[in-house]
């Protein structure tokens, strides 16, 4: 386990546990299959075991963790039907803000957006891939707040964790690859702009299923 991390007294305790050990799996810090053991991390961040339990919970609905009877809790794997599946599903929800984002914009969202655009294509540039990787959510948000559609909004959410931890094993490993990558955030923002639904949609679905063949072969390549 990791060097003690403090928790602040004024948020929610299992909150922060739970954001804590979630940015772990996210980058790969505990791997898949590894034991989470309560005791271990309530001694490490000076809390019960009652929050700690909590928290774990909180990862299993986000499907970071699994927790079995006798056995406690451990990373969740990532088998080529849960990417698959995944990918399958919020792609079509990305692609649903992105048409909405193209009707609905004002000349306030459009400032926004293009602003995340840039990160992207500066981080992109600059080939660090840490940055680009949270630019990118930076655009989802932006997009999701255009698109008005609070039921849209929870639901990737709630599917958020799931997808920076897919997003991440495949960024990590291309860095080559992101200026091309940043092309479809120009293209998608290009047709928002042109009030042009359809073709903001295909383009991000374009991009979605771009990062779900890389992930896929990333499997087959690791005998997966």
């Amino acid at each position: 386990m990791a060097s003690a991390t403090p928790i602040k007294s004024f948020e929610c305790i299992s909150g922060q546990i739970a954001k804590i050990l979630a940015g772990r799996i996210i980058r790969g810090e505990l791997e898949p299959g590894q034991r989470i053991l309560e005791q271990t991390v309530s001694d490490e961040m000076g809390v019960s075991r009652s929050p700690v339990r909590e928290a774990f919970l909180s990862l299993e609905k986000q499907r970071l963790v699994e927790i079995l009877p006798r056995r406690g809790a451990s990373v969740a794997e990532m088998s080529r039907q849960d990417i698959q599946s995944l990918y399958d599903l919020v792609t079509e929800l990305y692609a649903l803000a992105a048409g909405r984002s193209a009707e609905f914009h004002t000349a306030e969202d459009l400032a926004k957006i293009r602003q995340t655009v840039e990160k992207v294509r500066a981080c992109a540039e600059k080939g660090n891939s840490d940055e680009y990787y949270e630019a990118i959510f930076e655009f989802s948000l932006a997009a999701l707040e255009v698109a008005r559609n609070p039921l849209l909004t929870q639901t990737l959410s709630d599917l958020n964790g799931l997808t920076r931890r897919a997003q991440f094993g495949t960024l990590s490993k291309r860095v080559d690859d992101l200026t091309t990558n940043a092309g479809f955030f120009e293209r998608a923002l290009e047709y928002v702009e042109k009030g042009d639904p359809e073709m903001a949609a295909q383009t991000i679905r374009d991009y979605g299923h771009n990062e779900k063949d890389f992930a896929m072969r990333l499997l087959v390549k690791n005998g997966k």
